[in-house]
C-alpha cells in the first residue's frame, strides 16, 4: 500500500485507519512551513523519510507508529524532536480528531498529551460519562451501558455522515437510559449495532449482534418480571386473609413460571394479580 499524505481535513481519516490496525506515520513541515504528515500500514515508519523528503519536508521530522482504541490515540515515537511534536500537536489540535492522543517515546513515556475540545455541535450531547443510574436496576442498565461502551470506537469507523447519524443515535440511547427507558434505549444500540456490522466495522457480523441483542433483551425481561413480582408480594400484605393467602399462592405461580422461562404465562399471572388488587382498593 502506497503512503497516504494526510491534510486537515483527512484527519477522520487518520483516525480510522488507527482503529484497524497498527500504523506508520511520519511528520514534518515543508519549505512553505506547512504540516507535512504521512501514514502507511504494514512498513516501518523510518521508511516514510524518504517520501517526506520528496514531498519537500524538512527536518526536525518525527516518525513512529499509532494505534486508536476506544476514545485515545496513542502515538509512539521513535524518533521525537521536541519542535516537530509542538508542530504536529498544533496541526492535530486544529483539525479535531475528536479522540485523545498521547505521545509517547519509544520506551512508553508520556511526552505530551492532546484533549479534544468539545464543538458548539456536541452541546447537548450525551456522553457514557454523563449517564446517571440512580435507582435504576443494575442487573438492567450493565449490559446495555457495556454494549454502549463496546460499540461507541467502531463508530469512528464509519463515513462521515454515517458517523454522525450513529453518534447522535448512542447519544439518544444514552439518553434514554439516562430516564430510565431502557427498552428505547436498547432497541436504538440494535439498530447502531446492526449498521455498523453492515459496514464492516465490526468483526462481529449482524447475525452475531442480533443474537447479542437477544441475550440482552432476555436479561432485561426477566430482571424487569422478577423486580415486578417481588413488588406484587410487598403489595397483596394489605389483603384481606383469605385473599391474601390466594394472590401469594398466584405470585409463587408466577415465579415458577419465570424460572421456566415462560415469561408470557408468568406476564398473565401478574396481570391478573394486580387486577386483583386493584379491585381490593
Amino acid at each position: 500500500m502506497k503512503p497516504t499524505r494526510i491534510d486537515g481535513s483527512d484527519v477522520r481519516t487518520l483516525v480510522r485507519e488507527g482503529a484497524k490496525r497498527r500504523t506508520s506515520f511520519a511528520f514534518c513541515m515543508d519549505g512553505k512551513n506547512d504540516p507535512l504528515l504521512m501514514i502507511q500500514p504494514g512498513n516501518k515508519p523510518e521508511q516514510l523519510r524518504s517520501h517526506l523528503k520528496t514531498e519537500g519536508g524538512r527536518a526536525p521530522m518525527a516518525w513512529g507508529t499509532f494505534t486508536v482504541r476506544s476514545d485515545e490515540m496513542e502515538m509512539i515515537c521513535e524518533q521525537a524532536p521536541a519542535k516537530a511534536i509542538a508542530n504536529l500537536k498544533r496541526f492535530l489540535r486544529a483539525n479535531k480528531p475528536k479522540v485523545n492522543v498521547l505521545f509517547r517515546d519509544d520506551g512508553g513515556n508520556l511526552l505530551d498529551s492532546l484533549k479534544p475540545e468539545r464543538s458548539s455541535a456536541d452541546d447537548g450531547v450525551t456522553t457514557l460519562d454523563e449517564v446517571n443510574t440512580t435507582g435504576i436496576d443494575p442487573k438492567l442498565v450493565k449490559p446495555l451501558l457495556a454494549r454502549a461502551k463496546r460499540i461507541k470506537p467502531r463508530i469512528a469507523q464509519a463515513p462521515g455522515p454515517l458517523e454522525r447519524k450513529l453518534k447522535r443515535g448512542l447519544s439518544k440511547a444514552l439518553s434514554e437510559i439516562n430516564d430510565g427507558r431502557l427498552v428505547e434505549a436498547q432497541t436504538l444500540i440494535t439498530v447502531i449495532e446492526q449498521a455498523v456490522a453492515r459496514i464492516g466495522a465490526d468483526r462481529e457480523g449482524a447475525d452475531a449482534s442480533m443474537k447479542r441483542a437477544d441475550r440482552s433483551s432476555k436479561t432485561r425481561t426477566l430482571g424487569a418480571d422478577v423486580s415486578r413480582a417481588k413488588k406484587l408480594r410487598a403489595s397483596i400484605t394489605r389483603a384481606p386473609g383469605s385473599k391474601r393467602n390466594k394472590l401469594d399462592r398466584a405470585v409463587q405461580i408466577a415465579a415458577r413460571l419465570l424460572k421456566q422461562k415462560d415469561y408470557d404465562k408468568a406476564r398473565v399471572v401478574m396481570d391478573r394479580i394486580e387486577k386483583a388488587l386493584g379491585a381490593i382498593v
